[in-house]
């Protein structure tokens, strides 16, 4: 009887293994971050909401959302430090090659363990380049009522023990990565804490021996709070000394005030900003002065900018002209784009802009007024202006009833325009907007003729028949039709001999999100 025998994997298809179960270990992390967020009903960058209800009621309700489910779950063990246990030479092996431990993921949940995890990472990663999540995001540390309301309700409770904690551990995680800043490729911080946020934006401002200078992503995620991390006069700004070659920004809850202006160079390609200047407004700055003047600053010296997005709210745009020459897509969402956006629109100078979105959150009509019947109409001119606009996608939500004739002129005056959406939310004001792609009967001007995909919301199955077969007949079919719609009394016998008359017809199903970003990137399920 022959005899067997074991033969050992090589090095080289180890590390493959390893290398693919590291993969898994960060699809395993976004897998809990996704439970976490049903848990509470939200996801990380919904807008901090006030309640009516008030602080006590917020926690009685959150009390409710958390017994629903175990989200006190610790986020999925690093498979890595598992494989170090199986045999000495695996230990040796991974402790031998660097390039194995430059992800860094670490969440509250482990307590005073971050620190060993930070270490043993940073130790073993030797002088690689090195990719960096913080998690401090418990619900329970969520504030959602305003810093006025907390005072004149008496103030809120003092900190809870686990919170407090919580803080300590982070400080001591921070500043034990800040030591190796040089190595910082990628560093991503999410907070619910007020607390947590200023702490480690504090030490982070720092000054050090080592400069930021591999620095090409920083997140920083202040989430679902009203009030948000505003700079102070006389604060330092982050990375005090250095001039990290930033390519990706986001500051969601946080002042960009934070930022120098050696961080916002044309190295910036991509640029989100979530803030309320309104409820968060502390007055000027001692370097360049209040907080929305330092913004428009700011967006002046990004000329190699390709996204911008501006999730903001002011009083009003005191700005001379913005250059933005290789901007490519703008979204806004705002509910005081009057205040604002319109003369943001009008100063900034963006030849290449092709995508355009637009999101309002707020139920006035007058938040709205001067951008599709003012401005849009100025920018799309071809007579009036030298450079007009040539978007090639148009993305609308919630915008209340438009003006029928001025609609209308300014979808003629949009011959690139090839994908229009009108997102969900506003059932009655979509009808308005969708009115306007019907030729008009004396056949002046045809609106928006070089539409090919159209991704229309909550208005009546007769109308979007009207759109398809009446456009046909002068433009030819649509490319894509993307729709929902809710099935009522005024559709019942409505043929359906339209669906066929698109090249690619879907109908939207159950949306879990009606978020602007899910429903651009169409996130969703069809029906049949």
């Amino acid at each position: 009887m022959g005899s067997s025998r074991v033969v050992p994997l090589s090095d080289d298809i180890l590390l493959m293994i390893f290398k693919l179960a590291r993969e898994e270990d960060q699809v395993a992390f976004n897998d809990y971050l996704q439970k976490e967020n049903a848990f509470i009903s939200r996801h990380w960058d919904d807008w901090g909401k006030e309640y009516d209800c008030g602080y006590e009621r917020w926690q009685f309700e959150l009390a409710d959302l958390l017994s629903s489910g175990n989200i006190d779950d610790s986020p999925p063990q690093s498979t890595l430090l598992k494989a170090m246990g199986v045999c000495k030479h695996w230990y040796s092996l991974l402790y031998q090659t660097p390039s194995m431990w430059t992800v860094l993921e670490i969440s509250f949940r482990e307590g005073a363990a971050a620190l060993e995890h930070a270490r043993t990472f940073l130790q073993r990663s030797g002088s690689c380049l090195v990719q960096i999540t913080l998690l401090w995001d418990d619900p329970t540390w969520i504030v959602p009522v305003h810093k006025d309301e907390i005072a004149s309700g008496g103030g809120l409770p003092p900190p809870s023990r686990e919170e407090i904690m919580a803080g300590v551990y982070l400080g001591f995680v921070i500043q034990e990565l800040y030591a190796h800043v040089h190595r910082w490729c990628k560093f991503t911080l999410r907070t619910t804490s007020i607390t947590h946020t200023y702490q480690a934006l504090s030490l982070m401002s720092r000054p050090s021996i080592h400069p930021a200078n591999r620095l090409e992503k920083l997140h920083l995620q202040f989430i679902h709070n009203p009030r948000h991390a505003a700079h102070h006069i006389n604060e330092p700004s982050l990375f005090p000394g250095s001039a990290p070659p930033i390519r990706d920004l986001l500051l969601f809850g946080t002042s960009w005030a934070w930022i120098s202006s050696s961080m916002l160079s044309s190295n910036l390609v991509d640029l989100r900003i979530h803030y309320d200047g309104l409820m968060n407004e502390d007055g000027g700055n001692s370097r360049t002065g209040p907080e929305a003047k330092m913004l428009w600053q700011f967006l002046g010296a990004l000329v190699n900018l390709r996204t911008l997005v501006l999730e903001v709210d002011f009083e009003s745009c005191d700005v001379d002209t913005i250059e933005l020459p290789r901007l490519h897509s703008l979204t806004i969402k705002s509910g005081t784009m009057t205040s604002w956006a319109v003369e943001f629109l009008g100063q900034a100078q963006m030849p290449d802009l092709r995508i355009l979105t637009l999101c309002v959150t707020s139920e006035d009509s007058d938040s709205v007024e001067g951008i599709l019947d003012g401005v849009l109409i100025d920018l799309t001119d071809s007579e009036d202006s030298e450079n007009p606009l040539e978007l090639d996608e148009l993305h609308l939500f919630n915008f209340v009833d438009a003006d029928a004739e001025l609609l209308h002129r300014l979808y003629t005056q949009m011959p690139t325009l090839k994908t229009l959406t009108l997102g969900p939310g506003s059932n009655v004001n979509n009808l308005a907007l969708a009115m306007g792609l019907l030729p008009t009967p004396n056949g002046l001007g045809f609106p928006l003729p070089g539409l090919q995909t159209l991704v229309v919301f909550d208005i009546p199955k007769h109308l979007v028949r009207r759109i398809v077969l009446e456009r046909q007949s002068l433009a030819g079919p649509l490319e894509e039709l993307h729709y929902r719609y809710r099935e009522n009394r005024e559709d019942e016998g409505v043929p359906d001999d339209w669906q066929h008359q698109v090249e690619k017809y879907y109908r939207i199903g159950h949306l879990k999100s009606a978020r602007y970003t899910d429903v651009v990137a169409r996130r969703w399920p069809y029906s049949v």
